[in-house]
Formats: structure tokens, C-alpha cells, sequence
């Protein structure tokens, strides 16, 4: 037997050596296209990374493994046997059709066209079969009031013609031949089977269900490309079989569906990406290979201990796939464990995710995660396998620093990243404010409200006093004043100075007297006491008593601190102190606007 050549160097190795060429390319990437809010991930493999591995199927495969080699492989101490064997006595052995298959959910009218053979049209229980569709028909059933509905013959020009007598909401459309073809339009798809149209909460609405058995079900999913060796398709219809019996199994038979479940979908099966996507005849009449590895591999699953297993998948991981209980947060698998999927980073298996980088908008994952702004996202831990166990965001709720930990799975999820094995590369906007900086989360919320460009294009200068002129323009851009009509410039030393209008505007909404009568000492520093009777005027603070700090009942300025504690602004300098002569320094400053913002 051939097998593939694999790198002699370790699996890990080869993943750190692929993520430093890809840090690289998207570094230098990055420094030219990405934005200042931008965040970026590299990683390999796509998906959640438990059981089958099918770029790994399609490495081996290529190397002349067969499929039930492939199989043993990525389902550990499991075996293939028929579904008799795994499932004997269920009701998926006695039935003929165990499949319920949601096509449409909560629907008022729904239409069907017989594309070939035909088929009566029926209304279950008492209601018994009203007429016959034939081929190239076009027929609606739809809600008519009363808890009562019909079914209508679309004739020539498109007048509806109602078929018999309207019956309670629980209907079908049952095949003559197993040659009869429904299409439903607002599937774009074609199916074989009983279509089923059940209304079990009296509302008006109805679901479209497919009744069929497995193995024509599976026809339709098709869950690998047709180009693939036949080995590779084997493996993953087997897989794909298992899972569906597995899920089958846990949710049972129609007979025995509870009431949520007749209410949410009346079915035992999903047709979308929530269990495996279904298309159909449609998806049948277009993989003849998916069919014919379907039929080679008649009724074979996965086992276990006797039992069908669960027969996870994914695209590809980065060289080993994952322990079931580090991905999924309940239930056990023994036979969902870790191995070694080398194939899968093989030349053989031409991966196109097998490296990846993506830019995330740092705002995106602010909204999704329920962050004001994010100014930092670190990988704090990871799973033996080097998947990410654990994910760290930092940033501004409500005006204040938060650090959240985050699921490595769940944050993957939520980002849309295609796996979970990823690093992650946060650059900086100001390279004095690293995203670990105190004040890292303030100073990116004034970046991204537009409020300051930093003091040069690289830098924002945290630890440099605010000037008075400096303070008149933060207020002014935070609150998004606007010029007074009529004002009269009154002071005389800000002639000249690139903050003139920005004092203007804040002495015309009478936030400011300035130093004396006539100057507004636009070049000296704001001390703390000063910032605190700035923010209370800027944002109409309320007026509080109290004693929050032992260092300013000498200050001018003590009533306006205390509105500033009593609001949540500031805890001050130490405990006990707020230091009201000391200057505000700019990352303080972004702070205090952060925090008064929050309040309005």
C-alpha cells in the first residue's frame, strides 16, 4: 500500500513554523492595508476539529488507504457494521420511512410542482384523498381560516382552482411510484419521498416535511466534493450515515415526537447546516459519485461498543484532530479522541485552509461581545493539541477597563473563523499605548468617537500634562458643541492658537470663565481640581455632599470632586487621595471622558 510522504519534522513544529511564514506575510499585509481597528488571526484547518478529518480521508485515500481504514483511523477503537446490527429492534429497522425532514417551518401557504409521475393528494385522518396531481401540475396549499386549509390547482393563466373540500392542516402529498418528483419552489430544490404538512399549534401556519427512509436521505446530502477518490466519499458517507442514525436515535420516531418538537419543526431532521445540509433529489441527481458511494457502502456505520456512534466530521485540522471533551461542553465519546492527522497537512491533501489569516474590525467583535470598544484580544490558553482553549478581550462596558474570558470554540464561532486553532495579532494604533497600557481601552474609545488623533500620527503621549487648549478641544469634540451665535471672543491670549475656536465654543456654553476675567492661559496645564470642575459644568454633574477624599478640603475645587466620585468618574489618585494639584495627564484625561460619557 502507498501512503502519503509526511513532513519529518513534527506536527507541531511544522504549525508553528506555517503560523511564523503566515504572522509574517499578514504582518507586512497589515501595515498597508489593514485599518487602525483592525485585528488580525492566522491559524490552519477548518472546522471543530472531532473525528473525521476530510482532507486527512482525501490525503490517505490518495495514498491507497481504503475506507474503512480511514475510518479506524479517526474513530478510535470503532468498528463498521451494518445498522441491523448496530440498531436492530429501533424503529429505524422497523419502519419503512423513520425520516422526518423539515423543509419549511411555520408557513401560511406553500406551493409544490409534480415534476414527474404522480401522486394523491390527501388529507390525513378522517379527511381521506381529495384528488390525484399529475405531472407538470403546480398546486398550493395554503391556510383558509378556522384552523381549516385547502388545496388549490394553479390553472392555465395562473388561477387557482380549490380541489375538493378544505380539512384540518394535517396533510399529504403521497407518490404513486417511487419515480414521482416533488419540486418546491421556495427550496429551488426537487425531492422524492411523502411530502408532509402538519399544523400542530392551531395558528395558522404549518410546517412542509419530507418523509423518507436513510438511505435516500443520504443520497441527498452529499457532503464532499465528486472529484474526490471513491475511498475518501465511502468514509465520509459512512460517517455521514452514522451521525444521522445517532441523531435519529436521540430524537425518535415521529410517533413519539413531544410537543416542542412538533411545534418548532415536526421532524427528526434538519435539511440545513444545523445537522447536515439536504438537497435533495436535486443534490442526488447531481453527485452520481456521493450515489454510487452510498449504495457500495449500503447501510454500514460506525460502531461502537455495539451501538451506532456519533459520527462527527470536519474539513481539516493542523495535524491532530480534537478530544471531543475539550471542543464540545457536554457528553463523552471514547472513541472522540485526538490522533495524529498528518495527511491532513500533507501535500496530498491540497488544503486551501490549510494556513488562513483573517482582519476582524475590532467594533465587530466589540458589538459581539457587548464591549464599548476592545483594545486587546490574547490567547491565554490552549488544549494539548494546541487548539485555543481560552481567549482573553479586553476593553471599555460602561466606561470602565473589563477583561472577559471567552470559550476558545465560542470565540472562534461568533468571529466565524474557520477553526480553532489560531494566534491572534494586535497592532497597536499609538505606539506609546500598547494594548496592555493602563489607559489602552480609553484612549482607543476617544480614537474611534474621533475625539483625538493622538499629538502626533504615531504617538498619543499618555503620561504628557493636558493644557487648558488642549482640555477646551476634548470637551468640545466629546460633547460635539457647537459655536453660539453672536459670541463675542473674550479672551485675549488665545489669539493665534490652533485651540481659539475650541475655547470660544466652551466659554459661549458657559463651561468656562478662564483663569481671569480677560485670558483663558491656554498653553498652562489643567491640574485634577481644575479637570474636576471642568467635567461637572461639561456634563451638568450633580452636586453631592460628602467627604471622599482627605486631600482636598483646602481645594476651591472640593465640591466638584465630590460630584465627580459620587457620579463613578474617578476613585481618585490613591485610596483616600485625588491629588487635586497634580496635572491630568492625556491617557487621565481619556479615562474621565470615557467614564463621564458612560453616564450621559
Amino acid at each position: 500500500m502507498m501512503t502519503p510522504t509526511m513532513p519529518t519534522m513534527g506536527s507541531r513544529a511544522w504549525r508553528r513554523l506555517g503560523m511564523f511564514v503566515l504572522a509574517f506575510l499578514l504582518t507586512a499585509a497589515s501595515s498597508s492595508q489593514a485599518g487602525a481597528n483592525e485585528i488580525s488571526f492566522y491559524g490552519q484547518g477548518s472546522g471543530h476539529g472531532v473525528g473525521l478529518s476530510q482532507y486527512g480521508a482525501k490525503a490517505m485515500a490518495l495514498g491507497g488507504s481504503t475506507y474503512r481504514q480511514i475510518l479506524h483511523r479517526y474513530y478510535s477503537g470503532a468498528s463498521v457494521i451494518t445498522l441491523r446490527s448496530a440498531a436492530g429492534g429501533t424503529f429505524l429497522e422497523r419502519e419503512q420511512s423513520p425520516l422526518w425532514v423539515n423543509l419549511l417551518q411555520r408557513q401560511s401557504s406553500t406551493s409544490f410542482e409534480i415534476e414527474e409521475g404522480s401522486a394523491d393528494i390527501c388529507f390525513d385522518g378522517a379527511g381521506g384523498c381529495i384528488g390525484r396531481a399529475s405531472q407538470q401540475e403546480s398546486w398550493i396549499f395554503s391556510y383558509i381560516g378556522q384552523g381549516h386549509c385547502a388545496f388549490s390547482l394553479r390553472q392555465v393563466g395562473g388561477v387557482l382552482t380549490q380541489v375538493g373540500q378544505p380539512g384540518p392542516c394535517n396533510a399529504s402529498v403521497r407518490p404513486l411510484s417511487e419515480e414521482t418528483t416533488f419540486r418546491v419552489p421556495r427550496k429551488a430544490r426537487s425531492y422524492r419521498g411523502t411530502l408532509r404538512l402538519r399544523s400542530p399549534n392551531s395558528d395558522g401556519t404549518f410546517h412542509l416535511v419530507l418523509q423518507t427512509d436513510l438511505e435516500s436521505y443520504l443520497r441527498g446530502v452529499s457532503e464532499v466534493p465528486e472529484s474526490w477518490p471513491i475511498e475518501a466519499i465511502k468514509a465520509q458517507v459512512v460517517a455521514t450515515r452514522s451521525m444521522a442514525a445517532w441523531t435519529l436515535l436521540d430524537r425518535g420516531s415521529e410517533q413519539l415526537f413531544s410537543d416542542a418538537r412538533q411545534s418548532d419543526c415536526y421532524c427528526n431532521m434538519s435539511d440545513g447546516a444545523s445537522d447536515q445540509v439536504f438537497r435533495g433529489y436535486t443534490g442526488e441527481s447531481e453527485h452520481p459519485n456521493w450515489v454510487s458511494a452510498v449504495q457500495d457502502s449500503a447501510a454500514e456505520v460506525i460502531s461502537y461498543a455495539g451501538d451506532v456512534a456519533y459520527g462527527l466530521y470536519f474539513h481539516s485540522s493542523a495535524g491532530a484532530t480534537e478530544n471531543y471533551s475539550d471542543v464540545f461542553s457536554e457528553g463523552t465519546f471514547p472513541y472522540l479522541v485526538s490522533v495524529n492527522d498528518s495527511p491532513a497537512i500533507s501535500d496530498f491533501a491540497d488544503n486551501p485552509l490549510r494556513q488562513w489569516g483573517y482582519l476582524v474590525a475590532a467594533n465587530s467583535i466589540s458589538t459581539l461581545f457587548s464591549f464599548s470598544w476592545v483594545n486587546d484580544v490574547q490567547v491565554i490558553a490552549n488544549n494539548p493539541t494546541g487548539t485555543v482553549r481560552s481567549v482573553a478581550i479586553s476593553g471599555i462596558r460602561s466606561g470602565r477597563p473589563v477583561v472577559d474570558e471567552v470559550g476558545g470554540v465560542d470565540f472562534q464561532t461568533a468571529l466565524g473563523l474557520p477553526s480553532a486553532v489560531y494566534e491572534v495579532v494586535v497592532d497597536a494604533r499609538f505606539t506609546d499605548v500598547p494594548s496592555g497600557h493602563l489607559f489602552a481601552g480609553e484612549v482607543t474609545g476617544l480614537l474611534e468617537l474621533g475625539i483625538t488623533q493622538g499629538c502626533t500620527p504615531t504617538t498619543f503621549c499618555p503620561e504628557a500634562p493636558v493644557t487648558r487648549g488642549e482640555m477646551a478641544a476634548f470637551l468640545v469634540r466629546t460633547l460635539d458643541l457647537e459655536p453660539v451665535d453672536g459670541f463675542v471672543d473674550p479672551f485675549y491670549d488665545d489669539d493665534g492658537s490652533s485651540f481659539e475656536a475650541d475655547i470660544e465654543i466652551l466659554r459661549g456654553h458657559g463651561i468656562t470663565n478662564g483663569c481671569s476675567a480677560a485670558e483663558f492661559c491656554p498653553t498652562e496645564t489643567v491640574t485634577r481640581g481644575e479637570m474636576a470642575a471642568f467635567l461637572v459644568r461639561a456634563f451638568d454633574l450633580s452636586i453631592s455632599p460628602g467627604d471622599s477624599f482627605s486631600d482636598d478640603d483646602d481645594s476651591v475645587f472640593e465640591t466638584e470632586i465630590e460630584a465627580l466620585a459620587a457620579s463613578g468618574v474617578t476613585s481618585g489618585c490613591t485610596q483616600g487621595r485625588f491629588c487635586p494639584s497634580r496635572p491630568v495627564t492625556r491617557g487621565e484625561m481619556a479615562a474621565f471622558l470615557v467614564r463621564a460619557l458612560a453616564l450621559t
